[in-house]
């Protein structure tokens, strides 16, 4: 795993397992032989529209729950492995984008972050996403953390 450099302290399983067991989950099922036939089909309206089933939408959900689940003091390092996800699976698009939309589930969480730490977090993040990348989610992620400076 890369090393820890948005903020001190490092990732620990046992605090954040749900969150890394659901990340776990979502590799195994991306990877199921009727799920690359069409990688995206019901995640966001994409190839036949919204399934409210899809385990797309399901993902997305889930991390959402465990996220507001985990402790505050452990928040910080359940933000950052949610951030740095995309950056490990970027060989694989459909695992890659999905998790760049999790990202939107984090902003909730970024409204404690001093101005320093604003700061630091968008210089990463817009060097670990560039610009020209980024999804509209990203852009609003990126806007917030400015406007927190």
């Amino acid at each position: 795993m890369e090393e820890n450099t948005l903020w001190p302290g490092s990732w620990r399983e046992n605090d954040m397992e749900e969150l890394l067991r659901l990340y776990r989950k979502y590799l195994e099922q991306a990877a199921l032989p009727q799920n690359q036939k069409r990688p995206f089909q019901g995640a966001y309206g994409l190839i036949g529209g919204t399934a409210p089933n899809s385990f797309h939408q399901q993902f997305v959900q889930q991390v959402e729950a465990a996220l507001a689940q985990v402790p505050e003091t452990e928040r910080r390092e359940a933000v950052e492995y949610i951030f740095h996800q995309p950056l490990e699976h970027k060989r694989n698009p459909t695992v890659y984008w999905m998790f760049v939309a999790v990202h939107g589930v984090v902003m909730p969480y970024l409204k404690d972050l001093t101005a320093e730490e604003a700061r630091d977090l968008q210089w990463w993040y817009e060097r670990s996403y560039p610009r020209r990348e980024q999804t509209p989610v990203q852009r609003r992620l990126v806007a917030l953390l400015k406007k927190m400076r």
